[in-house]
Formats: C-alpha cells, sequence, structure tokens
C-alpha cells in the first residue's frame, strides 16, 4: 500500500529541520567563540563546504582575513567544551586515537609535520584527535602535531592523551592504532606502558609466515575464519595472521598485540578493530565540509580546519537524535545564522523577524537574499 505524504506530516518534517537547525546554535551561543567570530562568518564556513573560501566573494575574503585574530588554542577549548557536554550524556564510552594530515606546500614548515608521500608532498597539516565511538559521536579533543618523526609523534600524543583520558573519569582498555604505527619503537612503547593494543602490521611482517597458518574452522559475526597463527615479534609484541573467507576469496588479516592469544580472542578483536571505522567515517565527513584557502599563512589554515572539526561536533550532537545529512544541515544553519546576522544589526521590524524564524533553513536563506538589509523601522 502506498503512503501518501499529507499536509501534516510536511509540517512534521519543517519543524524537525527548524528544531535541530536551532539546537545546534543554542550549542553554539553557549561557546566563547561565537563571541570572537561573526555570524556571518559562520555563516561563510558552512556554505564554502569543501570549496574556496574566496569563491564567495568580498565575505569569503573577510573571514579569512578574520581568522588571523581568532588562535587555533581557542578552537580546539571549544572542541574539548562541546565534547565534555556530549560525554556526560554518554554512557557507552569508547574512544579512538587517530591521527589525519591534511596536504600542505606551504615554505614555512614549523607547523607543518612529515607525512607519507601524497599529492606530491611529504608536509601537511596534522592532527591526533581523541574521538568517541557509538551512537553519540564527538571529536573529544584535536592536537596539532609539528614534530617531525612518527615514533616522538606518537608519544608526545599518548601522553597528552592519557592524562585527558584519566580527567574524562576513562579507563584505557584497548589501543586501536592505525597501520602507520607498526613501528618497532613505538610498539616498544606501548609494551612497556603494558596497555593492550591491536596495530595492522605491514605486509613485511608476516610475508614469511603465510605458508605456516595452521587450519582452523571458526564463524564469528557472519565471518568464516580458516587460518590462524601467533608468533613472537622481534618488537616484543606478539604477531597475529588470520585468514578470512570472502566474496572474492581469501584475505589476510595481521596485527600486533601485547601479549600471546589464541585463535578465539583473535577473531574476537579483529571484529572489534572494525569498530573504529567510526573515526575514518568522521575523516571523510570533514574533507566532504573543510573549506578551502591559498593563504600563505599556515596559522590561518590550521585555525580554520579546527573550525571544521568544531561544526562536525554540531553535526554528530543533532543526528544523535535525527537522522540529517551533512549538506542539509549547513544549510539550515547557515539561514538561522543569517537571521544572527540580521538581528545584530537591529534594523529589522519585531513582526518581520517573527515571520522569518518561522522559516526553514533553506527557505530563510532564499528570503533574506532578497530582504532589503537596512530597514528603519521603529
Amino acid at each position: 500500500m502506498e503512503h501518501r505524504h499529507t499536509k501534516g506530516d510536511k509540517t512534521k518534517r519543517v519543524k524537525r529541520v527548524r528544531d535541530f537547525a536551532r539546537s545546534a546554535l543554542k550549542q553554539l551561543k553557549t561557546t566563547t567563540l561565537f563571541k570572537l567570530l561573526p555570524p556571518q562568518s559562520f555563516k561563510t564556513l558552512l556554505e564554502a563546504r569543501g570549496d574556496y573560501l574566496t569563491r564567495l566573494g568580498n565575505q569569503g575574503r573577510k573571514t579569512l582575513k578574520g581568522l588571523k585574530n581568532l588562535s587555533p588554542e581557542k578552537v580546539r577549548q571549544t572542541i574539548q567544551g562541546l565534547g565534555k557536554k556530549t560525554l556526560r550524556d554518554t554512557r557507552e564510552k569508547r574512544v579512538a586515537i587517530d591521527f589525519h594530515t591534511i596536504p600542505q606546500y606551504h615554505k614555512d614548515k614549523t607547523m607543518l609535520t612529515k607525512t607519507r608521500p601524497t599529492k606530491g608532498t611529504t608536509w601537511g597539516l596534522g592532527q591526533a584527535t581523541l574521538f568517541l565511538l557509538g551512537r553519540k559521536q564527538a571529536f573529544l579533543d584535536v592536537l596539532p602535531i609539528t614534530t617531525k618523526n612518527i615514533a616522538e609523534t606518537f608519544k608526545n600524543t599518548m601522553q597528552t592523551f592519557t592524562k585527558e583520558i584519566h580527567k574524562y573519569q576513562l579507563k584505557l582498555v584497548t589501543l586501536f592504532a592505525d597501520k602507520e604505527f607498526a613501528v618497532n619503537e613505538v610498539v616498544k612503547y606501548l609494551v612497556d606502558l603494558r596497555i593492550d593494543f591491536v596495530i595492522p602490521a605491514k605486509h613485511q611482517m608476516y610475508k614469511e609466515y603465510l605458508g605456516k597458518l595452521e587450519e582452523v574452522d571458526i564463524q564469528y559475526a557472519g565471518v568464516r575464519y580458516t587460518g590462524f597463527l601467533c608468533v613472537g615479534h622481534v618488537s616484543g609484541a606478539h604477531l597475529v595472521v588470520l585468514r578470512k573467507e570472502s566474496s572474492k576469496g581469501d584475505k589476510v588479516l595481521a596485527f600486533l598485540v601485547r601479549g600471546e592469544v589464541d585463535v578465539h580472542g583473535a577473531v574476537i578483536l579483529a571484529e572489534e578493530y572494525r569498530g573504529r571505522w567510526g573515526i575514518e567515517n568522521a575523516f571523510r565527513s570533514l574533507e566532504e565540509f573543510r573549506g578551502r584557502t591559498r593563504t600563505c599563512d599556515v596559522r590561518k589554515e590550521l585555525t580554520l580546519v579546527l573550525l571544521s572539526y568544531l561544526v562536525l561536533n554540531l553535526w554528530f550532537s543533532v543526528r544523535s537524535w535525527v537522522k540529517v545529512k551533512l549538506w542539509v544541515f549547513c544549510e539550515s544553519l547557515a539561514g538561522l545564522l543569517d537571521l544572527e546576522g540580521i538581528k545584530g544589526l537591529g534594523v529589522l521590524h519585531k513582526s518581520v523577524l517573527g515571520l522569518l524564524g518561522s522559516f526553514t533553513g533553506s527557505e530563510l536563506a532564499l528570503c533574506t537574499s532578497f530582504y532589503p538589509r537596512e530597514i528603519n523601522c521603529k
């Protein structure tokens, strides 16, 4: 039976869209950042959405120029504040630590970090992130990375985030890290700390063991595993190799762990590692939203990146109770911020403001683009 959308359904949808945009704006207003960056500048960042700020004309250039008055540390503190609020209302507290790098071509390398060769450069803006996994997601902290050595970077990050984890009254149970940290110096550091970890192994670490796997037959979470091996590694950790069936043939999973595990423990760790993909999806959303610039000022670039993390936190907050796509969220919030800018001018009549307040974000953006900005009503 076909369902026909009634007028009541449309009204509920419009109200829901207006509610989540207002909820995000309310959270933004509680931060000190809202006082330092004008509503029109936030609106410009939302409208850029993966494009260059200068494409938005004078307002884009004005926003980029205004970033010099905003410190990256202030934006980071705001991200931490919103993360703490989300953490307070969350029962299942599982966090992931991961690194994200944005390629850069600046001559000034003081705020950049060494990265894997990509897009013709080995330098980029690096961020270490502490991310809350689960239904309620949030970046609890974003730490800019400026060290040039991967092992030193990891050690410094772990020291900072370990303190924060204790501050949030969380317990570090197992660390799931990316393959780039499968470095002997990093693994030895974790073994010495006595922290359980799972780090995907590089191919050269396990290729000699591929013909030595023990035959097993275990099915877990819809996946069938047919091979297993656990051996000691030169770093002091243990190397686990699993073979699993897939539609495209057998695949091999290999990762480093702190202690020796049996086949059942290895399979559970492999499935748990899949849960950290929530942070990878968050990074994809960041690249989808992040505004681009051609500025030579690395500090402005870093501030813009951190502001993108902040907007994602607002989106994650409303997405925990209503399904909304990132671009719809940006359009709706931009419309309300446009209204905030008009209110700040103090030139519109109260009845007109009340009328504008009844529109959705997209309708408001259309309406305010035609409405005269300077009307003196008494």
